[in-house]
């Protein structure tokens, strides 16, 4: 594995302030991730949380709560494990973040699309947030980087 260099684009030492930066964002990478532990914890019964279902509205139905469930905790488990394995690269100055952390937010985009009552309404406001806003992040970088790259 190779360490990404901690310069920025400019070819820069980060200032103490982009460091900060850097470990905000990390932690908020994090905490999403952990975040998804109400999506998954209920849909293997290890947990049981007010108003919110496993049920999904294009699976259940058609599969039944047997095969729904594990599906569910499985499509959860991915951006939980995918996220904190993100920030931890991002801190370490690792290059594999981003595709891990871009996998993630789409995976656990499909996660609320399928099941879409497993989060009470502020917790799938919130993670679809994060989620198209880690996205439009990572877009924009890798266009900036290319970009700067070409020059």
């Amino acid at each position: 594995m190779t360490r990404m260099s901690r310069r920025d684009l400019a070819g820069k030492e980060p200032s103490v302030n982009t460091e900060l930066l850097r470990i905000g964002i990390a932690g908020v990478i994090a905490a999403h991730g952990i975040g998804h532990v109400l999506g998954w914890m209920p849909a293997l019964g290890l947990a049981r949380f007010e108003g919110v279902s496993s049920r999904s509205w294009l699976l259940t139905d058609t599969f039944g709560e047997v095969v729904t469930r594990p599906v569910a905790g499985a499509i959860w488990i991915g951006p939980t494990v995918g996220f904190v394995l993100a920030a931890a690269g991002m801190l370490m100055g690792q290059e594999w973040w981003r595709p891990v952390a871009l996998g993630s937010a789409a995976v656990s985009l499909v996660a609320v699309a399928l099941f879409w009552d497993a989060l009470p309404p502020s917790s799938r406001i919130g993670c679809i947030a994060v989620d198209v806003a880690l996205l439009g992040w990572l877009a924009m970088t890798a266009l900036g980087a290319g970009q700067t790259a070409a020059s």
